[in-house]
């Protein structure tokens, strides 16, 4: 039998964070409810649109610090990127930059940062969330950092307008974008 191809590995990866949320809130009878905190109308549309800007903004920026962490975790992604996505079609990119988003913010923002948030302050919850965020995604001590953060920023959104929905959305296209971006980059092979 042949290898599971990285494709169908993220599909299960990802979409399965998405399960493991749904199936530890029910067993766990947490109530958190994920459905009520979504919806998606005009004012989500443009919570995602302000969500998304300040990071693609910062991705710009990183690109063009020189700072030799930041270039050696560039060159890390973007060789994994190649290594693994680079023959994949634009449809596999972007299904599996929206069930990172989908199943990613599903687990840490609707259970995990929900959860805490109701035994703990607020803050406190998206640092904890944040912090296991950033040790999912800890590839480099910069990866991180960089996770941690992303995560505390989507952790605020989503306390801001109590909508899954936005860090959701602003994940997945975060992750595509960025998939684009090294796909376009010449010389990235």
């Amino acid at each position: 039998m042949a290898a599971m191809s990285f494709f169908w590995q993220a599909v299960c990866v990802e979409g399965g964070l998405a399960v493991v949320a749904i199936l530890v809130e029910g067993l766990f009878g947490l109530r958190l409810d994920y459905w009520t905190h979504c919806w998606c109308d005009g004012e989500t549309l443009w919570q995602i649109v302000v969500g998304l800007l300040p990071l693609l903004a910062c991705y710009f920026v990183l690109q063009a610090l020189p700072l030799a962490a930041f270039q050696r975790m560039d060159c890390l992604v973007r060789q994994l990127f190649w290594q693994h996505m680079g023959r994949w079609k634009l449809w596999q990119l972007a299904f599996v930059a929206a069930l990172a988003g989908f199943g990613e913010e599903l687990l840490f923002r609707g259970l995990l940062q929900q959860g805490l948030t109701g035994m703990m302050d607020w803050r406190l919850a998206v640092l904890l969330t944040s912090l296991f965020f950033g040790l999912a995604h800890a590839a480099t001590v910069t990866y991180f950092l960089l996770a941690f953060a992303v995560s505390v920023y989507l952790g605020w959104f989503f306390l801001w307008t109590d909508n899954l929905v936005v860090p959701i959305a602003v994940h997945a296209l975060y992750d595509f974008f960025v998939f684009m971006i090294i796909l376009a980059t010449p010389g990235n092979k």
